[in-house]
């Protein structure tokens, strides 16, 4: 069998798929946020040289940009290992049929060459080494420097693929980020400036190309023979196991049903890859304000800070509750036989939604460092979460029945299936509302007019709370069929 063959199979998967109308239309919008991203990549590509040329003049632009292809690399590995996951489903599929296991895996790692972070270098790096040729660099060396940047992001490519299935080379990796924080912090070694003087010797010598390109075949061939000791649906292609956690959380026992669905979700939450991924971006959301607050062009500007701060304690809000009762589908039939009703349901969510603003708000008292008025932003933000913020994703997630695999990471700009364009809708008053709440008085009135009202705000909606998730709960009764049956469809 070819690799072609591989792909024609794949292509008459996809259309046999239930709802695979839904799933193109899904697609088109996504390509079209796609061709947006690659076109706004392109344009940076094009132009950064000639900014930071102008922007910077007495410091060498590519020494910036080599210090800048740094970070761009460190972002792209924490992407790749948050959504990056191997193709095995299709490989599953195979395992039973007279194929051999080399050309399964070639195509799987072959597979993997199309992940959207493997277009960087072609959208952002190949136009900096054009421009790098029109400004007067030999094309050999741009074109060397390019090809190391390639070769890099492939090497990340197939070594995220070890690092997500052995924790021998996670544990490495870890050890070696926290030595490289380290000596960034209690040294004067700067990792950033070391990368940047390494490609510049790479580029100058271009036998060095044999270095990465090595690297690359060598990841690759680990890799490969990594998969291939493990190619059993039990080993490296099964879904990631692991113990089972013990969680008794006994201090919920005296809550009734609403204590007992709580100790599901927060075993659901403890136990599970995708509901802990969603608790790590979660968590990356409490530094979402430094963003804003460390930059002076920002400080001055409300609007923008109560959008951050809106973030920065509604991450786990945003992430998570926008998909209630989606992470349930797994055994949503099973629970809509159990003598319950929604209202508990439902107020069991949103009491998780409570905790982890307040955990969010105590835990973001570090922004304190930038004076107490930068805090109140963080603290009228969590006060708004707890009453509407909270509500509205609720509500929201009563139109999302999308099922939710929980032992499968989610994809970056490829999980078609969790398109939603109600979600889309729901997204301009999780966030315009906040902002326009605190606008329209902190114009008019000044003042801390606009934080009153905002507090005011989250206050009342806590205090109107029964009657809300009252009438959520009703668009939830008269929506159970359909969601069991979207649920089926799994």
């Amino acid at each position: 069998m070819t690799i072609l063959k591989f792909w024609q199979l794949s292509i008459k998967a996809f259309f046999r798929a239930p709802q695979w109308e839904v799933a193109i239309i899904a697609k088109f919008f996504l390509g079209l946020f796609a061709a947006y991203m690659f076109a706004s990549i392109l344009f940076i590509g094009g132009s950064i040289y000639y900014i930071l040329g102008r922007t910077f003049p007495e410091h060498s632009t590519i020494d910036m940009i080599n210090q800048g292809v740094f970070f761009m690399f460190l972002i792209e590995f924490i992407g790749r290992f948050f959504f990056q996951q191997p193709p095995t489903t299709h490989v599953q599929s195979w395992m039973l049929l007279p194929i051999n296991k080399n050309k399964i895996l070639n195509d799987m790692l072959f597979r993997s060459l199309l992940n959207l972070f493997n277009y960087t270098p072609w959208l952002l790096y190949f136009p900096i080494a054009v421009v790098r040729v029109i400004e007067g660099t030999s094309w050999t060396t741009s074109l060397i420097w390019f090809f190391h940047l390639l070769c890099i992001t492939l090497t990340l490519n197939y070594l995220i693929f070890l690092i997500n299935k052995s924790n021998r080379f996670f544990i490495s990796t870890l050890v070696l980020v926290i030595l490289a924080i380290s000596l960034e912090f209690y040294t004067d070694f700067s990792s950033y400036k070391f990368f940047a003087t390494g490609l510049n010797w790479l580029e100058q010598n271009p036998i060095s190309l044999l270095i990465t390109a090595g690297l690359l075949v060598l990841i690759y061939r680990i890799t490969y023979q990594f998969l291939k000791s493990r190619f059993y649906l039990d080993m490296g292609l099964a879904k990631k196991s692991e113990k089972v956690l013990r969680l008794g959380f006994a201090f919920l026992e005296g809550y009734g049903r609403i204590g007992a669905f709580l100790k599901n979700d927060l075993r659901l939450l403890l136990r599970n890859a995708r509901p802990k991924q969603v608790l790590l971006i979660a968590f990356m959301f409490l530094f979402y304000g430094l963003l804003f607050f460390s930059m002076e062009m920002y400080r001055t500007n409300s609007t923008i800070l109560v959008f951050a701060a809106i973030f920065i304690t509604g991450g786990f809000s945003f992430t998570y509750g926008q998909q209630v009762p989606s992470w349930d589908s797994e055994y949503y039939p099973l629970l809509m036989t159990q003598n319950l009703t929604y209202r508990e349901y439902l107020d069991s969510k949103w009491w998780l939604m409570f905790g982890s603003v307040v955990i969010s708000m105590i835990l973001s008292t570090f922004y304190l460092i930038f004076g107490w008025k930068t805090y109140l932003y963080v603290l009228t933000g969590a006060i708004y979460n707890l009453g509407v913020g909270s509500l509205i994703t609720l509500y929201s997630g009563a139109f999302f029945n999308v099922p939710v695999k929980l032992n499968v990471k989610a994809k970056a700009f490829s999980n078609t299936k969790a398109f939603s364009l109600t979600q889309l809708l729901f997204t301009f008053p999780k966030l315009g509302l906040p902002i326009l709440v605190f606008f329209i008085p902190d114009f008019f009135l000044g003042g801390y007019a606009g934080w009153i009202t905002l507090i005011v705000t989250g206050l009342l909606g806590v205090v109107l709370r029964k009657l809300v998730l009252n009438h959520i709960a009703k668009i939830y009764r008269n929506r159970k069929y359909k969601t069991i049956e979207a649920f089926s469809k799994n």
